[in-house]
């Protein structure tokens, strides 16, 4: 609690559009497993420590998250479902991800229920179903698992229930709005008026006789597609599953000690992240985050995830990370900004041991400077070049890009961009 308290928090309001499904995620009061004929419009609760399986099928899942910044505690939140009801699941194991695919049938066990969800906590309690198992999940049935609540609905609900939905946040009143708070963690994600933000374990709370929902220890929220890397500083050791994106070739960052990279940018499903790796024979993990890149030095922890293990990046975030800022944009960032893209060159001009670029969109032009071993590529006035690491500085009120000890540069033509397809785990 005391942690709690001296964290900053962010209020904001969603609302609904009318023409959203009506269904409700009220909570109930009963724990009876319903018949076929009355499908239920809320999760069902359980309470306490259950050893017997239950065959599920899976239909959502997040991403896992560290919800305990000072423990590296880790998670995820999913929910399944028979034939006739359906749960909400909080997963203290990650490792288990592999096995909460949505559309698999597993069989839990050794669970705990509270709070109205499903608690799972070793890795020896999930395990697949018979190959041959078979589940029919009705229509109905998956919309009022994964549907979100009616606000207006909300209002009548008991204090302290917990809320799984999609809102949009706005000052718009349409069909009703509710106060969210989130603080921590959760204050981080950027969120304005307009975006879609998804919520899951909110507590359905009241102050000064107005209801709110606040996020609490274990809650997760996701909003819009973010248009910048994500940054991460500190040493890190819990593994982090990601898609692999974008990858430059190793290079010789320093020619003295013969010291070799790479530069790569990864995924999971709703960020991305700019990585260098310093061990060029295998890729990621026991990473370190400063200014804005992943930082890998050893060979020690990457693996493959597991070859049944499947990931979704949007089209939309694979544009985000694998695209080129507007230079107009560049002349708006702060100060030592580290800038990838590709850019068309237009001039050329060498003195001393520099030389100087310039670059050129439809947006405006700005001046490129490299020394040392990047002074030996081949690049004239017309080529496309690949700029990865390149720092934004300023130079008598004139801005410009310039490289430094790790910087990649490569001529390349039109359209010549890799994305490989590795899923790995670091």
């Amino acid at each position: 609690n005391t942690n709690i308290k001296k964290q900053s928090t962010i209020k904001t309001q969603v609302s609904q559009k009318k023409h959203q499904p009506p269904e409700s995620a009220a909570t109930s009061n009963s724990s009876a497993t319903p018949k076929k004929g009355n499908l239920p419009k809320e999760p069902s609760k359980v309470e306490g420590h259950h050893r017997d399986p239950i065959q599920v099928m899976v239909l959502k899942v997040t991403e896992p998250f560290t919800y305990d910044l000072i423990d590296g505690k880790r998670m995820f939140h999913a929910t399944v479902a028979t034939e006739t009801e359906f749960f909400r699941v909080k997963v203290f194991e990650t490792a288990l991800k592999n096995k909460f695919i949505p559309q698999k049938i597993i069989a839990i066990s050794d669970y705990f229920g509270a709070n109205g969800f499903l608690e799972i906590y070793g890795a020896s309690c999930v395990s697949d179903a018979n190959v041959n198992q078979t589940m029919v999940i009705s229509n109905t049935l998956r919309r009022r698992a994964n549907g979100t609540p009616k606000i207006k609905d909300l209002f009548s609900q008991i204090k302290g229930t917990y809320v799984n939905g999609e809102f949009v946040v706005t000052k718009v009143n349409d069909t009703g709005k509710m106060e969210v708070v989130v603080y921590g963690r959760l204050t981080s994600i950027n969120c304005e008026p307009g975006n879609k933000l998804r919520l899951v374990c909110f507590e359905l709370t009241s102050r000064e006789d107005t209801w709110q929902l606040k996020s609490v220890r274990h809650s997760y929220m996701w909003g819009n597609v973010p248009k910048e890397p994500s940054k991460v500083k500190g040493h890190h050791r819990v593994a982090k599953e990601v898609m692999v994106l974008k990858v430059t070739e190793p290079f010789t960052y320093d020619l003295i000690d013969d010291k070799r990279m790479f530069h790569a940018t990864v995924a999971p499903e709703t960020e991305f992240f700019r990585v260098k790796v310093f061990d060029t024979i295998i890729a990621i993990s026991d990473y370190f985050g400063v200014s804005g890149f992943l930082e890998i030095y050893g060979a020690s922890c990457v693996s493959y995830a597991n070859v049944n293990q499947t990931m979704v990046i949007s089209n939309t975030l694979r544009k985000r990370d694998n695209g080129t800022p507007k230079i107009k944009d560049l002349f708006s960032q702060i100060r030592g900004t580290y800038v990838n893209g590709e850019f068309v060159v237009t001039k050329k001009n060498e003195r001393n041991d520099f030389i100087y670029y310039e670059i050129e969109d439809d947006t405006g032009k700005m001046e490129v400077v490299v020394y040392g071993r990047q002074t030996r590529i081949k690049c004239e006035p017309g080529n496309k070049v690949q700029l990865i690491y390149f720092q934004l500085t300023s130079n008598e009120d004139t801005q410009k890009l310039e490289s430094v000890r790790q910087s990649y540069m490569h001529v390349c033509a039109l359209g010549n961009t890799i994305l490989p397809k590795n899923h790995v785990l670091f």
